[in-house]
């Protein structure tokens, strides 16, 4: 009976620990799924602030012109008066000797254009009178104009500038010489000039500072006789000017 005991006791361990050992050996395998926290690191960029520059106050150009020309190809024109004998004996004559001018001029540029306006004050000696027979003993006049100029730049090649210019104005003409008809010595009228409207075109270029230009120039005036009528005694001719530019 004792043995009987035993040898149940004996299976009953040997089963415990049979069973404790697959246990052990086979462990339950949960099926969750445990996922990891994954850290996700932000990329900070820094963007630098969009600074506005304020708007500049762009200055138009303004400057002074100091220019010194000489005239080509001078003529009177228009110039018909005199006695029966004498009559046209300047008419549409050619100057003598030389004429030129001295001018200033100030210009303003327009906004931020080419164009530039302005104006302009010039002393101007006309050429002698090349009169056609010794009945007339003629002086010449010179002119004091006023005027508005005007100036278009065509174009900038790496500092040479082209441009297109006009003047526009009034012509104050003063006597220069004795506007005076004789015969035989003998004194048989003289004349007065008078002021009229000045005008000239042309085309010019400027390098740096300094500008050349060539202009059709006319000052017109009108000769009164003390005794009597009135003639026309234009002077046009070709001015070839040089000057230098001041800026203001």
């Amino acid at each position: 009976m004792k043995r009987l005991a035993l040898v149940l006791s004996s299976i009953l361990v040997l089963s415990s620990f049979a069973s404790a050992k697959e246990i052990v050996a086979k462990p339950e395998v949960s099926k969750e799924i445990v996922t990891e926290p994954v850290v996700v690191q932000e990329e900070v960029v820094e963007v630098a602030p969009v600074v506005t520059p304020a708007p500049v106050a762009v200055t138009p150009n303004s400057y002074i012109t100091l220019r010194a020309g000489m005239d080509f190809a001078p003529r009177y024109k228009q110039a018909s008066f005199g006695t029966a004998s004498a009559a046209q004996n300047v008419n549409d004559k050619s100057g003598d000797n030389w004429g030129g001018e001295f001018a200033v001029e100030y210009l303003r540029q327009i906004e931020t254009s080419n164009f530039y306006l302005g104006g302009g004050l010039a002393y101007q000696r006309h050429a002698d009178v090349k009169a056609s027979n010794d009945l007339w003993k003629t002086g010449r006049y010179d002119s004091i104009p006023v005027y508005v100029t005007g100036k278009y730049v065509m174009a900038n090649w790496d500092g040479v500038k082209p441009y297109l210019k006009a003047d526009l104005g009034y012509s104050f003409n003063r006597k220069s010489g004795d506007f005076s008809e004789k015969s035989d010595s003998q004194k048989l009228g003289s004349g007065k000039i008078k002021d009229g409207m000045y005008y000239g075109a042309g085309l010019g270029v400027e390098l740096d500072n300094w500008t050349a230009d060539v202009m059709y120039k006319v000052n017109d005036a009108k000769l009164d006789m003390n005794n009597g009528g009135s003639h026309k005694f234009d002077y046009s001719r070709v001015t070839l000017s040089v000057g230098y530019k001041f800026n203001l």
